[in-house]
């Protein structure tokens, strides 16, 4: 079975919902979803339904395993980086996300 469909149906089931009501919600036709099961969708497709979900369409066509991989999400070129330094970028852009998160709320 193709990942963007498996990747999709347990977005789903996650938030309970069926797969024909996100249909619904995103104004694809009936029974679109269940037909990723053999081939891809369209990328306009792909990413409506990554931003319905808040992922990234690297995650729902399997090049990632984090469903809110930094690096993935910015599409920063981690070539010529060793598994430490991806992992310590990710945890800065982890940070810093959490950083302007509270200063556009006005935290302090």
């Amino acid at each position: 079975m193709n990942t963007v469909y498996l990747r999709i149906k347990e977005l789903a089931d996650s938030k309970h919902q069926s797969l024909a009501q996100i249909e619904r919600s995103l104004n694809l036709s009936n029974g679109s979803i269940s037909s990723w099961k053999k081939s891809n969708p369209s990328s306009d497709k792909l990413k409506v339904v990554a931003d319905y979900f808040d992922v990234s369409t690297d995650y729902l066509l399997g090049r990632t395993k984090d469903v809110k991989d930094p690096v993935a999400y910015f599409r920063l070129d981690t070539s010529g980086l060793t598994e430490d330094q991806i992992n310590s970028m990710k945890s800065e852009l982890g940070n810093y996300a959490e950083y302007l998160k509270h200063r556009v709320r006005g935290d302090k």
